[in-house]
């Protein structure tokens, strides 16, 4: 009987203990912006803990001579404290950041947590397991239990609860099971009846206290942890979207931010004092493709680049592939980028843009990618130079790749040594087998009549040719465009990104400016 409870203890035990690290690795990674070290921090304090725990509990079943019934009343206890202190991680963490401390130093706050779930094992294999010429045997069966519960943990939290629950409400439901097997295992430890009603009591508190305390704790958690110490500045945000692939969030201002990092503005307008998210960018297709009907984006972002494009007189039709379905809500949310959703040109997949590039036989006039700050995590699956050989196979004759290279001297080199020719214009990357020409008459014929859910894009009585929007200079006071010759001697010493290397995520962060 000792030996079952010892196993279950260990199955239950396993599943909250993953479950909560999947959860510590979303809040950790949104902090850092899914920086791509973030992971293994985060991993590195988790185990540090679990074996602080289980050194802490191996020194006390070495040092104390305990009845079998006092050890599982203790092993309750431990498996209580590992849920309160879990459900406390993420609201401390976020108090933490947005007092003004650096991520990094908040790993010891996850470290602490999971030294109360370490400890909860070897305290259950001292209870469950005789000493006797079994206990090798008996051993395997509470790691067995052990791995099924971390491996489902994983599964069930990670791939099926956070697509119904919100981290509030889950990390709530965790913190009532652990709190609830903890008190159980107490209660059956009881041998007075007023252990047993403390057992009862103690968890009928930390279920009132879980339940009456999230909605505080974790009210403006995903403000802290994005803004810092500017969060009450920057107020409550408009909308928090949580998906097992990601958390999108969106401030009052339009602004959307997608895993802690910055993705776009819900913005359409060209004009240089309304064109925070430089949306113009988006519009520049049309001046150096000719016919851009055939179209695929690899990531929605805010959703302006597919309300600007959907609406182009000349695309037939617009494919758009998004990795999180997150962003999709958030763009219907917005009223300015809407109604592209429902545009009869739209094609909208949830999917992996590589592993559908890898997949179809299609071919596009421009491939555009507006994706992804180059130093985040799985940045190099879009910017290597094995995933522009990809796209460049994807390319009808006189095609474009047209990518966001958010200023990384690596990426630019990187599709100017793949593409023959090449044109940068701001952060973004023209590359293309055929020559690149700006034809500025057709940007602006095209811009003057370019209507968005039936408004034009430009004020009444302005035209295209008089705003100049094509300047020279970009928003840094630099050159606004920039030809292949002199990328790749700027460039020179930079390194191109593969596959293998993943030089914009793990090589120093300032080669790259």
């Amino acid at each position: 009987m000792r030996l079952l409870v010892a196993v279950l203890g260990a199955t239950l035990g396993g599943y909250l203990a993953l479950s909560h690290e999947v959860l510590w690795v979303r809040i950790y990674g949104f902090t850092v912006e899914g920086a791509p070290d973030a992971f293994g921090f985060l991993l590195a304090a988790y185990l540090a803990g679990l074996a602080g725990g289980s050194l802490l509990a191996g020194r006390y079943c070495r040092s104390t001579a305990v009845e079998r019934s006092g050890q599982l009343y203790r092993v309750g206890g431990v498996i209580f404290a590992g849920a309160l202190a879990a459900f406390l991680v993420a609201p401390v963490v976020a108090h933490l950041v947005g007092r003004g401390v650096e991520p990094a130093s908040t790993l010891p706050v996850f470290a602490l947590a999971s030294t109360c779930l370490g400890a909860g094992f070897p305290l259950l294999c001292h209870f469950g397991i005789r000493a006797d010429e079994l206990a090798g045997a008996r051993l395997s069966y509470v790691y067995v239990g052990n791995i099924v519960g971390s491996t489902l943990g994983s599964l069930v939290t990670g791939l099926v609860l956070l697509d119904v629950l919100p981290l509030r409400e889950l990390n709530v439901a965790l913190a009532i099971a652990g709190a609830a097997i903890g008190a159980m295992l107490m209660l059956s430890a009881s041998t007075t009846a007023r252990s047993r009603v403390f057992s009862g009591a103690i968890l009928v508190a930390a279920i009132a206290s879980f339940v009456g305390s999230a909605p505080t704790l974790y009210g403006d958690l995903y403000e802290k942890l994005l803004y810092g110490e500017e969060h009450r500045e920057h107020g409550r945000f408009a909308h928090v979207i949580e998906r097992r692939e990601g958390v999108v969030t969106v401030s009052r201002s339009g602004t959307v931010y997608g895993g802690g990092s910055y993705e776009g503005i819900t913005n359409v307008s060209p004009l240089p004092e309304k064109d925070e998210n430089r949306v113009l960018r988006a519009y520049l297709v049309s001046a150096f493709h000719p016919q851009p009907r055939d179209i695929l984006m690899i990531g929605l972002g805010s959703g302006s680049w597919l309300q600007v494009l959907a609406n182009d007189p000349d695309v037939e039709r617009l494919t758009v592939v998004e990795i999180n379905p997150g962003f999709v809500e958030a763009a219907r949310r917005a009223p300015v980028v809407a109604s592209a959703l429902d545009n009869p040109k739209v094609e909208l997949l949830i999917d992996d843009g590589r592993r559908y590039l890898g997949r179809t036989s299609r071919r596009f006039d421009v491939i555009v990618e507006n994706t992804i700050v180059y130093w985040r995590s799985y940045a190099s699956m879009l910017l290597s130079r094995e995933m522009m050989d990809l796209s460049r196979r994807h390319l009808k004759l006189g095609g474009a790749l047209y990518y966001n290279t958010t200023m990384s001297t690596a990426a630019q080199k990187t599709g100017a040594t793949v593409f023959p020719n090449a044109l940068r214009y701001q952060n973004m990357l023209i590359a293309s087998d055929g020559p690149i020409t700006i034809d500025h008459a057709r940007f602006e014929r095209k811009l003057d009549a370019w209507r968005i859910d039936g408004r034009p894009v430009l004020p009444a009585g302005s035209s295209a040719a008089q705003l100049d929007l094509l300047k020279e200079q970009d928003w840094r006071g630099g050159p606004t465009w920039e030809g292949r010759e002199s990328i790749l001697l700027r460039t020179q010493d930079d390194p191109i990104i593969t596959d293998d290397n993943m030089a914009t995520e793990w090589w120093a962060f300032g080669t790259y400016p």
